[in-house]
Protein backbone atom coordinates (compact mmCIF):
# COMPACT_ATOMS: atom_id res chain seq x y z
CA UNK A 1 0.00 0.00 0.00
CA UNK A 2 1.14 3.45 -0.87
CA UNK A 3 1.85 6.14 1.67
CA UNK A 4 -0.75 8.56 0.31
CA UNK A 5 -3.39 5.03 0.57
CA UNK A 6 -2.16 4.47 4.18
CA UNK A 7 -2.63 8.26 4.86
CA UNK A 8 -6.03 8.02 3.15
CA UNK A 9 -7.21 5.12 5.24
CA UNK A 10 -5.89 6.97 8.31
CA UNK A 11 -7.57 9.71 7.41
CA UNK A 12 -10.97 7.64 7.03
CA UNK A 13 -10.31 5.70 10.55
CA UNK A 14 -10.02 8.78 12.43
CA UNK A 15 -13.27 10.14 10.34
CA UNK A 16 -15.06 7.14 11.29
CA UNK A 17 -13.76 7.53 15.35
CA UNK A 18 -14.63 11.08 15.35
CA UNK A 19 -18.58 10.57 14.03
CA UNK A 20 -18.44 8.05 16.11
CA UNK A 21 -17.50 10.58 19.16
CA UNK A 22 -20.02 12.72 18.00
CA UNK A 23 -22.77 10.27 17.93
CA UNK A 24 -22.20 8.67 21.72
CA UNK A 25 -21.52 12.47 22.86
CA UNK A 26 -24.99 13.10 21.36
CA UNK A 27 -26.48 10.34 22.72
CA UNK A 28 -25.46 11.13 26.12
CA UNK A 29 -26.45 14.47 25.41
CA UNK A 30 -29.86 13.45 25.02
CA UNK A 31 -30.20 11.00 27.94
CA UNK A 32 -29.02 13.61 30.22
CA UNK A 33 -31.94 15.89 28.44
CA UNK A 34 -34.52 13.15 28.95
CA UNK A 35 -33.50 12.17 32.76
CA UNK A 36 -33.67 16.27 33.71
CA UNK A 37 -37.18 16.60 31.93
CA UNK A 38 -38.19 13.50 33.65
CA UNK A 39 -36.90 15.01 37.00
CA UNK A 40 -38.87 18.07 36.45
CA UNK A 41 -41.91 16.23 35.33
CA UNK A 42 -41.91 14.28 39.04
CA UNK A 43 -41.02 17.31 40.57
CA UNK A 44 -43.91 18.69 39.54
CA UNK A 45 -46.13 15.86 39.89
CA UNK A 46 -44.83 15.93 43.49
CA UNK A 47 -45.49 19.92 43.81
CA UNK A 48 -48.97 19.49 42.10
CA UNK A 49 -50.59 18.13 45.67
CA UNK A 50 -48.98 20.06 47.43
CA UNK A 51 -50.70 23.45 45.82
CA UNK A 52 -53.76 21.63 46.50
CA UNK A 53 -53.32 21.13 49.88
CA UNK A 54 -52.16 25.13 50.27
CA UNK A 55 -54.82 26.38 47.64
CA UNK A 56 -57.27 24.45 49.95
CA UNK A 57 -56.51 25.42 52.97
CA UNK A 58 -55.89 29.36 51.43
CA UNK A 59 -59.73 28.92 50.63
CA UNK A 60 -60.94 27.84 53.59
CA UNK A 61 -58.98 30.82 55.33
CA UNK A 62 -61.39 32.76 52.95
CA UNK A 63 -64.41 31.22 54.01
CA UNK A 64 -64.45 29.62 50.38
CA UNK A 65 -66.12 26.41 51.51
CA UNK A 66 -67.05 24.72 48.41
CA UNK A 67 -63.28 25.24 46.79
CA UNK A 68 -61.52 24.16 49.92
CA UNK A 69 -64.11 21.02 50.01
CA UNK A 70 -63.22 20.09 45.98
CA UNK A 71 -59.88 20.84 46.35
CA UNK A 72 -59.42 18.81 49.70
CA UNK A 73 -61.25 15.99 48.81
CA UNK A 74 -58.99 15.61 45.53
CA UNK A 75 -55.79 16.17 47.91
CA UNK A 76 -57.08 13.09 49.83
CA UNK A 77 -57.75 10.86 47.00
CA UNK A 78 -54.90 11.30 45.59
CA UNK A 79 -52.39 11.68 48.43
CA UNK A 80 -51.98 9.11 51.53
CA UNK A 81 -53.67 10.69 54.68
CA UNK A 82 -52.25 13.52 56.65
CA UNK A 83 -53.27 14.55 59.81
CA UNK A 84 -53.91 17.88 59.24
CA UNK A 85 -55.51 17.70 55.69
CA UNK A 86 -58.23 15.68 57.14
CA UNK A 87 -59.05 17.78 59.75
CA UNK A 88 -59.10 21.06 57.14
CA UNK A 89 -61.29 18.90 55.27
CA UNK A 90 -63.74 18.54 58.41
CA UNK A 91 -63.95 22.34 59.31
CA UNK A 92 -64.51 23.21 55.21
CA UNK A 93 -67.53 20.78 55.61
CA UNK A 94 -68.66 21.91 59.00
CA UNK A 95 -67.99 25.76 57.63
CA UNK A 96 -70.39 24.81 55.18
CA UNK A 97 -73.37 23.75 57.51
CA UNK A 98 -72.36 26.77 60.15
CA UNK A 99 -73.15 29.12 57.18
CA UNK A 100 -76.09 27.68 56.82
CA UNK A 101 -75.48 26.04 53.32
CA UNK A 102 -75.58 22.29 54.09
CA UNK A 103 -75.84 19.81 51.96
CA UNK A 104 -76.94 16.16 52.60
CA UNK A 105 -73.83 14.14 54.67
CA UNK A 106 -71.79 17.05 55.18
CA UNK A 107 -71.72 15.96 59.21
CA UNK A 108 -71.21 12.53 58.09
CA UNK A 109 -68.36 13.35 55.91
CA UNK A 110 -66.80 15.91 58.58
CA UNK A 111 -67.35 12.65 61.32
CA UNK A 112 -65.22 11.02 58.66
CA UNK A 113 -62.65 13.13 58.14
CA UNK A 114 -62.51 13.51 61.98
CA UNK A 115 -61.97 10.09 62.64
CA UNK A 116 -59.42 9.67 59.92
CA UNK A 117 -57.60 12.52 61.94
CA UNK A 118 -57.89 10.70 65.46
CA UNK A 119 -56.52 7.72 64.05
CA UNK A 120 -53.45 9.23 62.81
CA UNK A 121 -52.93 11.49 65.72
CA UNK A 122 -54.97 10.13 68.96
CA UNK A 123 -53.42 12.73 71.09
CA UNK A 124 -55.33 15.52 68.87
CA UNK A 125 -57.65 17.07 71.43
CA UNK A 126 -59.38 19.69 68.90
CA UNK A 127 -60.23 17.17 66.70
CA UNK A 128 -61.69 14.83 69.50
CA UNK A 129 -63.68 17.83 70.33
CA UNK A 130 -65.02 19.02 67.20
CA UNK A 131 -65.96 14.93 66.82
CA UNK A 132 -68.42 15.39 69.88
CA UNK A 133 -69.82 18.50 68.52
CA UNK A 134 -70.65 16.88 65.41
CA UNK A 135 -71.94 13.64 67.05
CA UNK A 136 -74.15 16.23 69.63
CA UNK A 137 -75.28 17.97 66.71
CA UNK A 138 -76.72 14.70 65.02
CA UNK A 139 -78.34 13.75 68.34
CA UNK A 140 -80.30 17.10 68.88
CA UNK A 141 -81.53 16.68 65.45
CA UNK A 142 -82.97 13.24 66.30
CA UNK A 143 -84.52 14.58 69.36
CA UNK A 144 -85.93 17.64 67.37
CA UNK A 145 -87.71 15.16 65.20
CA UNK A 146 -88.78 12.69 67.49
CA UNK A 147 -86.21 10.25 66.80
CA UNK A 148 -83.94 7.79 68.78
CA UNK A 149 -80.74 8.21 68.88
CA UNK A 150 -79.20 4.54 69.61
CA UNK A 151 -74.96 4.66 70.00
CA UNK A 152 -73.49 1.28 69.14
CA UNK A 153 -70.62 0.53 70.89
CA UNK A 154 -68.11 -1.66 69.57
CA UNK A 155 -68.14 -5.23 71.29
CA UNK A 156 -65.45 -6.07 73.30
CA UNK A 157 -63.30 -8.19 71.53
CA UNK A 158 -63.19 -5.01 68.60
CA UNK A 159 -62.51 -2.87 72.10
CA UNK A 160 -59.64 -5.07 72.93
CA UNK A 161 -57.61 -5.49 69.84
CA UNK A 162 -57.77 -1.70 68.87
CA UNK A 163 -56.07 -0.87 71.77
CA UNK A 164 -52.94 -0.98 70.04
CA UNK A 165 -51.54 -1.55 66.24
CA UNK A 166 -51.50 -5.34 65.07
CA UNK A 167 -47.53 -4.23 64.94
CA UNK A 168 -47.58 -3.53 68.56
CA UNK A 169 -49.20 -6.82 69.42
CA UNK A 170 -47.31 -8.93 67.40
CA UNK A 171 -43.94 -7.41 69.39
CA UNK A 172 -45.54 -8.39 72.32
CA UNK A 173 -46.42 -11.64 71.53
CA UNK A 174 -42.74 -12.22 70.29
CA UNK A 175 -40.65 -10.77 73.08
CA UNK A 176 -43.62 -13.02 75.12
CA UNK A 177 -42.20 -15.79 72.89
CA UNK A 178 -38.39 -14.98 73.30
CA UNK A 179 -39.19 -14.71 76.86
CA UNK A 180 -40.49 -18.22 77.16
CA UNK A 181 -37.79 -19.54 75.23
CA UNK A 182 -35.38 -17.92 77.31
CA UNK A 183 -37.10 -19.30 81.03
CA UNK A 184 -36.70 -22.83 79.55
CA UNK A 185 -32.86 -22.41 78.78
CA UNK A 186 -32.61 -20.94 82.47
CA UNK A 187 -34.78 -24.03 84.16
CA UNK A 188 -32.34 -26.22 82.94
CA UNK A 189 -29.12 -25.31 85.36
CA UNK A 190 -29.18 -27.28 87.89
CA UNK A 191 -29.40 -25.64 90.58
CA UNK A 192 -28.95 -21.80 91.96
CA UNK A 193 -30.41 -18.33 91.88
CA UNK A 194 -30.31 -18.93 87.57
CA UNK A 195 -32.81 -22.26 87.49
CA UNK A 196 -35.19 -19.87 89.90
CA UNK A 197 -35.75 -16.87 87.83
CA UNK A 198 -36.17 -19.63 84.88
CA UNK A 199 -38.89 -21.52 86.90
CA UNK A 200 -40.83 -18.25 87.90
CA UNK A 201 -40.04 -16.40 84.21
CA UNK A 202 -41.52 -19.56 82.12
CA UNK A 203 -45.05 -19.63 83.35
CA UNK A 204 -45.28 -15.84 83.22
CA UNK A 205 -44.04 -15.64 79.51
CA UNK A 206 -46.55 -18.85 78.62
CA UNK A 207 -49.57 -16.90 79.79
CA UNK A 208 -48.17 -13.51 78.49
CA UNK A 209 -47.77 -15.75 74.88
CA UNK A 210 -51.73 -17.22 75.27
CA UNK A 211 -52.61 -13.35 75.94
CA UNK A 212 -50.80 -11.80 73.26
CA UNK A 213 -51.20 -14.66 70.19
CA UNK A 214 -54.68 -14.39 70.07
CA UNK A 215 -54.24 -10.44 70.16
CA UNK A 216 -51.80 -10.40 67.56
CA UNK A 217 -53.94 -12.77 64.98
CA UNK A 218 -57.10 -10.90 65.50
CA UNK A 219 -55.64 -7.07 64.99
CA UNK A 220 -53.98 -8.52 61.65
CA UNK A 221 -57.04 -10.43 60.76
CA UNK A 222 -59.28 -6.73 61.76
CA UNK A 223 -56.76 -5.34 59.78
CA UNK A 224 -56.47 -6.66 56.69
CA UNK A 225 -60.75 -7.95 56.20
CA UNK A 226 -62.17 -4.89 57.47
CA UNK A 227 -61.70 -1.13 57.25
CA UNK A 228 -62.77 1.84 59.22
CA UNK A 229 -66.09 3.96 58.00
CA UNK A 230 -68.52 6.67 58.36
CA UNK A 231 -72.30 6.61 57.95
CA UNK A 232 -72.78 9.59 55.79
CA UNK A 233 -76.50 9.63 55.33
CA UNK A 234 -78.91 10.59 57.98
CA UNK A 235 -79.76 7.04 58.63
CA UNK A 236 -79.62 3.96 57.18
CA UNK A 237 -81.13 0.33 58.23
CA UNK A 238 -79.12 -3.14 57.90
CA UNK A 239 -80.23 -6.09 55.34
CA UNK A 240 -79.05 -8.96 54.36
CA UNK A 241 -77.36 -10.05 51.44
CA UNK A 242 -80.67 -9.40 48.96
CA UNK A 243 -81.66 -6.14 50.59
CA UNK A 244 -84.15 -7.28 53.07
CA UNK A 245 -84.27 -4.94 55.85
CA UNK A 246 -83.06 -7.09 59.36
CA UNK A 247 -84.82 -4.63 61.83
CA UNK A 248 -84.01 -3.15 64.36
CA UNK A 249 -82.99 0.29 64.89
CA UNK A 250 -81.19 2.39 62.11
CA UNK A 251 -77.32 3.60 61.58
CA UNK A 252 -77.10 7.19 62.11
CA UNK A 253 -75.29 9.39 60.42
CA UNK A 254 -71.60 10.16 61.48
CA UNK A 255 -71.93 6.54 63.31
CA UNK A 256 -68.53 4.87 62.93
CA UNK A 257 -69.05 1.22 61.22
CA UNK A 258 -66.62 -1.29 60.36
CA UNK A 259 -66.69 -2.11 56.34
CA UNK A 260 -66.06 -5.39 54.82
CA UNK A 261 -66.15 -6.92 51.30
CA UNK A 262 -68.21 -5.30 48.74
CA UNK A 263 -70.78 -7.06 46.47
CA UNK A 264 -72.07 -4.73 43.73
CA UNK A 265 -74.07 -2.27 45.43
CA UNK A 266 -73.30 -3.41 48.50
CA UNK A 267 -71.41 -3.22 51.40
CA UNK A 268 -70.52 -5.33 54.36
CA UNK A 269 -70.90 -3.22 57.44
CA UNK A 270 -70.35 -3.96 61.27
CA UNK A 271 -72.27 -1.39 63.95
CA UNK A 272 -71.45 -2.58 67.34
CA UNK A 273 -72.25 -5.90 67.83
CA UNK A 274 -75.06 -5.92 64.61
CA UNK A 275 -73.82 -7.12 61.39
CA UNK A 276 -75.54 -6.50 57.83
CA UNK A 277 -75.39 -4.95 54.10
CA UNK A 278 -75.63 -1.74 53.33
CA UNK A 279 -75.67 0.55 50.14
CA UNK A 280 -71.88 1.46 49.54
CA UNK A 281 -72.94 5.28 48.63
CA UNK A 282 -74.19 5.88 52.28
CA UNK A 283 -70.80 5.16 53.38
CA UNK A 284 -67.59 6.94 53.40
CA UNK A 285 -64.23 4.67 54.09
CA UNK A 286 -61.63 6.06 55.87
CA UNK A 287 -58.04 6.25 54.20
CA UNK A 288 -56.05 5.02 56.99
CA UNK A 289 -56.41 1.89 59.50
Amino acid sequence: MTRRARAGSAHAAGSARSAGSVRAAGTRCLALVLVAALALVAEGAAAAPRDTFREGTDALALGKFDDAIALLEAYADREPAHPDASFNRALAYLTRVRAGAERAGDLGRAAAALEETLILRRADADAAHALELVRNEVARRRAGSQKNLVVATPSLDRQVVGLASPRTWGLFAIAASWLFALGILMRRKVAGSVRLAGTLLTPLALVALVAFLPLALGSARLATRSRPGVLVVREAFLTDEAGQALGGDPVVEAARLELGVERGALVHARYGTREGWLPSETVCALGVQ
